[in-house]
């Protein structure tokens, strides 16, 4: 994102913040200014975050105590700029694993661990010193395949586990779900999302896909797949897809505009999807993404969407909820909000919401969270 935007959204964030949802958040993190992107909680409710980096391989991994304390995990991650596109890749997110391991999703870029999982051991981590590519004990090359294949973009930016141990990468590049046995270590393409047609007077002929997050359906039936579609980030254009165990990819909700992520509530078990944003005419000759247009929407039984987080100040590319319920999102502009929806003041408190003797927490297999 823009230095200027940052610097810009930092002096008047006091001033100007709004929020349209029922709670208002905190800030629980700040000061990330090398693109702040995925988060996820771990076993005793620490934050880690992924900031892509400059573009200088300065990726890096943070982790936010509960008591606010930001100490760095790990650092000196590949980081690449697209000259052709001028976006930055790096590290997209981490994932905890069992065995006091942990996985970083590494996305598009030159570098040799780049388009790659990397996964370390975080048992002898020192706080004072942050581990480097140096600690990496596996490095599960995603990319190589996928260009094999005759792509000629990989991004890895999100992944989940099938009901087998197998990994299912939606590669945000390729276009295309990647599956990982995880007896053989063999890679194979489950499904590929189609360009479609771009009805704007500018742009491309055709949008490319964009699969950005695969999810477990609860009852075992396949996946969701969410997408962000690509230039010129049509709004209305984005869907979330059903993928079967088959490997049939066909559409489930339709109408959203550039998600990045998805969840479930742990308190109702609906579906929740993270829009990044709005992209439009800045002015006669500038097209960007509008800041502040980001927002959390759930998915209700009855097909309605209800957005249940938004008035952020800029781009929003993740969120999570804890075990209780309470709602955390990142905002490229450097910041980490947490709506405190558990304890906090809201319609849904005051109707008689009691969270407690809702239904358990679903979580995604293999992450082993809480």
């Amino acid at each position: 994102m823009k230095k200027q935007l940052l610097l810009l959204a930092t002096a008047i964030f006091m001033a100007t913040f709004t929020l349209k949802a029922q709670v208002a958040p905190t800030i629980v993190g700040a000061g990330f200014v090398n693109g702040l992107i995925g988060i996820e909680v771990d076993s005793v409710g620490n934050l880690w975050v992924a900031e892509t980096g400059n573009g200088n391989d300065d990726g890096r991994i943070t982790i936010i105590a509960q008591d606010g304390l930001q100490t760095t995990f790990m650092t000196g991650l590949p980081s690449s700029l697209n000259p052709l596109t001028g976006e930055i890749a790096g590290p997209a997110r981490t994932l905890q694993l069992p065995n006091n391991k942990v996985m970083v999703i590494v996305g598009e870029g030159t570098h040799t661990q780049a388009e790659a999982l990397l996964i370390v051991d975080k048992t002898n981590f020192n706080p004072s010193t942050p581990l480097t590519l140096a600690n990496v004990e596996e490095t599960i090359k995603i990319g190589d395949f996928v260009h094999a294949q005759g792509f000629a973009q990989s991004n890895p930016y999100n992944l989940t586990w099938d009901a087998n141990g197998n990994l299912l990468i939606a590669d945000a590049g390729g276009n295309s779900i990647v599956k990982r046995d995880q007896v053989t270590g063999n890679l194979s393409i489950v499904a590929t999302l189609a360009p479609f047609p771009n009805p704007l007077p500018f742009g491309p002929p055709f949008v490319d896909p964009v699969p950005t997050d695969i999810l477990p359906k609860r009852d075992g039936s396949g996946f969701y797949v969410s997408q962000l579609t690509g230039f010129p980030f049509i709004e209305g254009a984005a869907n979330i897809f059903n993928l079967d165990n088959s490997g049939n990819l066909t559409p489930w909700q339709t109408g959203f505009t550039c998600l990045t992520d998805m969840g479930y509530d742990p308190v109702d078990s609906n579906l929740c999807v993270m829009q990044f944003s709005v992209f439009g005419q800045v002015d006669s000759v500038t097209l960007d993404f509008f800041p502040g247009t980001g927002k959390v929407i759930k998915i209700m039984p009855n097909g309605d969407k209800v957005v249940i987080a938004d008035g952020f100040i800029g781009l929003t590319p993740s969120f999570t909820f804890d075990a209780v319920g309470d709602l955390y999102v990142t905002d490229l502009f450097g910041f980490v909000y947490k709506f405190d929806f558990v304890s906090g003041t809201s319609e849904a408190d005051s109707a008689g919401d009691q969270r407690a003797s809702l239904p358990q927490p679903f979580h995604r297999q293999g992450e082993h969270w809480f």
